[in-house]
């Protein structure tokens, strides 16, 4: 799944699974999570971010299920009289919100939304065709095309649904009594997902991150990335000092420190928030930066990372990215800071590394080309 080899993974956890029917339907069933969170992550990859967004979605139901599923459990326990059950049950929801496997799913959420909000997707096949500037007989021409290529979506949506209906009811006619009936999925591609207010979204997710999950440094870097969106400074300033209380020297907060700053001088005057906000920004946010302005800030970090060659490979990125934005320092100097390292740092993997070759592009063809080399020879089979 991690290479990108879809089919043939279905075809391996196929033999795990029943023999009839749809093995993704069956994993589903059984709320196999690992998979369905593998699946998710190789679809986003993909580009496919409504079926990756789909797939993180059924892994949240599957949480939202055991926290329902409890109610059940509260009067066997009881009636059986294992406590010690009981207890261990208690506890385990008392933090199922703030879970691994969870979190994984919930901040893909977020992040997708995200993505789609600065990078919105328009579905050609939905939208109707400007009629203002056409002659009486091109604006028939055109609705008649317009009505037609309508009338054909919905065809291959109700084709679509009558063989997902007609697999089920296959499958489950030599056990009738026995198989429970399955819930038709309308939306296997997350079309209607892609239709939600996205900001709103993330919001919902990253405050469940924020409240379950406070010792994680990725919940509070969420709450900055969705409070800054809804233009809600004084949150995405107390998201920053919540992540230096936990990693003072994580990149996620470096990046977002200087976002912050940024975004502080670029904002229009209607985005400003009351005296009493203002105030608190003024006086708490250098703090942030030691004092320092923010080309001395990145500046100094750019320094930092140079001297020490453990320096991971996401900070290295998020201050070449500084360097800049911010005019701190050349293109050159940034790509250094990467190609200097040759990848023998912390933080190497493959995520790490396609961000950074993805931010190697802005900086010139052989940037780029340079940074690739050494990703194939620190991951040869990569593509």
């Amino acid at each position: 799944m991690r290479a990108g080899r879809e089919d043939d993974a279905r075809d391996r956890i196929a033999m795990f699974t029943r023999h009839e029917g749809d093995p993704e339907r069956n994993l589903y069933d059984m709320q196999c999570v690992w998979y369905e969170l593998e699946l998710a992550d190789c679809c986003r990859r993909k580009g496919d971010l409504g079926r990756g967004l789909r797939k993180y979605m059924a892994v949240i139901k599957h949480y939202q299920d055991f926290h329902d599923d409890q109610f059940d459990f509260h009067a066997y326990c009881i009636r059986k009289v294992t406590l010690r059950s009981y207890c261990d049950l208690l506890r385990f929801e008392d933090d199922i919100w703030g879970l691994p496997l969870y979190g994984r799913a919930a901040e893909a959420v977020i992040g997708i939304h995200l993505h789609l909000l600065d990078n919105p997707v328009v579905d050609d096949r939905e939208v109707e065709p400007d009629y203002s500037n056409m002659t009486p007989a091109e604006r028939k021409k055109a609705k008649n095309i317009a009505r037609k290529k309508k009338k054909k979506l919905e065809q291959q949506r109700k084709e679509s649904a009558e063989d997902a209906r007609a697999k089920d009811g296959k499958n489950g006619n030599s056990n009738k009594k026995k198989a429970k009936p399955h819930v038709i999925d309308e939306d296997p591609e997350g079309k209607e997902l892609l239709k939600l207010d996205h900001l709103d979204e993330a919001r919902k997710y990253a405050t469940i991150l924020a409240r379950h999950a406070p010792r994680r440094v990725s919940s509070w870097a969420w709450q900055y990335d969705v409070s800054i969106r809804r233009g809600k400074y004084l949150m995405a300033l107390q998201a920053l000092f919540k992540m230096r209380g936990i990693s003072p020297t994580s990149h996620e907060l470096f990046s977002r420190t200087v976002d912050f700053a940024q975004k502080l001088a670029s904002r229009p005057a209607e985005q400003k928030c009351s005296e009493a906000a203002e105030g608190v920004i003024s006086s708490e946010f250098p703090d942030l930066m030691s004092g320092e302005s923010l080309p001395d800030f990145v500046a100094s970090a750019a320094r930092d990372v140079k001297s020490d060659p453990l320096s991971s490979l996401p900070m290295r990125t998020a201050v070449a990215k500084a360097l800049v934005s911010t005019g701190a320092g050349s293109k050159a100097d940034a790509a250094a800071l990467i190609l200097d390292s040759e990848l023998n740092t912390r933080g190497v993997d493959m995520e790490t590394c396609r961000a950074a070759l993805d931010f190697m592009g802005t900086l010139g063809s052989d940037n780029k080309n340079a940074m690739a080399a050494l990703v194939k020879a620190r991951f040869p089979f990569s593509k």
